[in-house]
């Protein structure tokens, strides 16, 4: 693992308000560039590759996987499980003995951006006091909590246009509301074909209106620290605590074979970006597992602390395709850069996990076309302290075979990790034989009940958005049963689902949980919706 740091060129200016907006400007969206031939995968081996891996995946296990004291999926008793159902849980959903309960109570429910030219259509969702923040691709939306939209930016193009480089274009966004300062972050990678180029765009808000003028940069992607590369940016994941942005991309090659090159880790610091200013930045690359296999994926969590609480900051990935163990990673001191000229120490631990595989496809009704699950990337982590309880959350996507089937299905696999000793607390599968759940994303409340949202299908079943959860004095490794947030519509077989769901708390009031994904719509096209939850 290497590291570096370097200056990024200083701030050209605020992006324009909606409200600046021209009519042509609203209405014709900017063309986007053709995908450079280098972006050929999203994953650690060629497309070929990965193709095989997904069509044996659908080859069912002689047994489901488990450790330690879990209740295998398998191993449920049908009869309780019967009993369950006819109970509470209408989908036959359970991963534990015992009846099921009902998932979190809405409090909201509405639209969100409908289908942009690009698929997918990557959901991300940021919530403060008054406003909620959605994007997807390209465009940005803000709404308020009752579903009225106060504004939305057709292209984000049109936001960071002051910095973007001429013929680049956006792609897999992340928003973010910063609790602990009310100000909002957008975070978008883009990329150009020739000459060939990537770059982390970051947008902060100026004030605590997402709807009014941002702080805009184009942090050049391709650098290690201050030392040029051929790698570019890919699927950023993004975290933040008290003191930093957190931002870890996979980096392909350009040019040649394009394939995966090793995980990026970019630290910035909240207070030079809050003040509008140059920045600057320090770099971590080549991160590497435990056993020195390359990670892939690397998390940064967004970090709740409460009062007080370890100023350490926190990652994690899972093996890929397959493992029985996760990485976690500990980042000390994340300033020592800007408050001292050292430097931070990054610094890593295997944690022994249920064991875990690439998913396959899911099937949908009306289409022999099957839906894309993804892999085993973990998708989101939330890192809590409450009472000195310190624990991070995560979960992905994970092949399973339940008893009965003729093939493997995908299902939810989620993880409750305990700081101060390293080991997992709880941790399940989630689903039900003959169904496909994919795309899980994960996060707590201030009382740490815990949430997921996720897309289901099967054959007799569009794809659809659905959310579960668990309360903190629920039985352990459980969750309780799910509810629909939005019925599919129709067959989709117009290329990629996901390639990830949002999730996030309130920023007005801690004990709601926001989710934002996708479905199926009619037409083979794909639609959104938000929803808030609440125990």
């Amino acid at each position: 693992m290497s590291e570096s740091h370097a200056g990024s060129i200083p701030v050209v200016g605020a992006a324009r308000q909606p409200s600046d907006l021209t009519v042509e400007e609203l209405v014709a969206l900017p063309p986007r560039s053709a995908r450079p031939t280098w972006m050929t995968t999203r994953f650690p081996v060629s497309m070929e590759e990965y193709r095989a891996l997904e069509l044996a995946a659908r080859e069912p296990d002689p047994q489901s996987a488990g450790v330690g004291a879990l209740v295998d999926l398998t191993t449920v008793d049908q009869d309780r499980e019967v009993e369950a159902v006819s109970l509470e849980a209408p989908e036959g959903e359970t991963v534990a003995l015992g009846p099921v309960a009902a998932a979190p109570g809405f409090v909201a429910s509405f639209d969100g951006i409908p289908q942009t030219p690009w698929q997918p259509p990557d959901c991300t969702i940021a919530v403060g006091s008054n406003d909620v923040l959605v994007a997807v691709n390209t465009d940005l939306a803000g709404y308020t909590k009752g579903g009225a939209l106060r504004f939305r930016w057709p292209n984000m193009t049109t936001l960071f246009s002051p910095v973007l480089p001429s013929g680049a274009s956006l792609f897999d966004p992340r928003v973010l509301y910063d609790h602990y300062t009310g100000r909002w972050v957008v975070i978008v990678p883009a990329r150009r074909n020739s000459p060939a180029g990537s770059w982390l765009m970051v947008a902060v808000s100026q004030g605590s209106d997402p709807a009014n003028g941002y702080w805009i940069w184009a942090l050049d992607a391709t650098l290690n620290g201050n030392t040029a590369t051929s790698n570019w940016a890919d699927y950023p994941m993004v975290g933040f605590d008290t003191q930093a942005i957190y931002i870890a991309c996979n980096m392909f090659q350009i040019g040649g074979s394009g394939g995966f090159q090793y995980v990026k880790l970019r630290i910035l610091n909240k207070s030079e970006l809050y003040a509008g200013g140059s920045i600057r930045w320090y770099d971590f690359w080549d991160l590497r597992n435990p056993d020195d296999s390359v990670a892939f994926s690397v998390q940064p969590a967004v970090h709740f602390r409460g009062t007080g609480g370890n100023p350490d900051a926190y990652l994690v990935n899972s093996l890929w395709p397959s493992g029985s163990s996760l990485t976690f990673w500990t980042l000390t001191n994340p300033l020592a850069f800007w408050t001292s000229g050292g430097s931070p120490s990054l610094n890593k631990t295997s944690i022994s996990c249920r064991n875990y595989d690439l998913p396959p496809d899911a099937l949908q009704l009306n289409s022999s076309v099957r839906i894309d699950t993804g892999d085993i990337r973990l998708l989101n982590a939330i890192y809590q302290n409450v009472g000195n309880t310190q624990r991070v959350w995560t979960a992905h996507t994970t092949k399973f075979t339940w008893s009965g089937d003729s093939e493997a299905r995908s299902a939810l696999q989620w993880y409750e990790i305990d700081i101060p000793s390293k080991t997992i607390m709880q941790q399940n599968a989630f689903g039900t034989s003959g169904k496909y759940y994919f795309y899980p994303a994960i996060q707590t409340d201030i009382s740490r009940n815990a949430y997921v949202v996720f897309s289901r299908s099967a054959a007799d079943e569009y794809g659809q958005m659905r959310q579960t959860g668990r309360k903190v004095s629920d039985a352990a490794n459980d969750l309780q049963g799910s509810s629909l947030v939005k019925a599919g519509e129709g067959s989709y077989t117009g290329g990629r689902w996901g390639d990830y769901f949002g999730i996030c708390r309130d920023g007005g009031d801690s004990s709601i949980v926001w989710m934002y994904g996708q479905y199926a719509a009619t037409g083979n096209t794909w639609a959104t919706r938000v929803c808030a939850t609440k125990f």
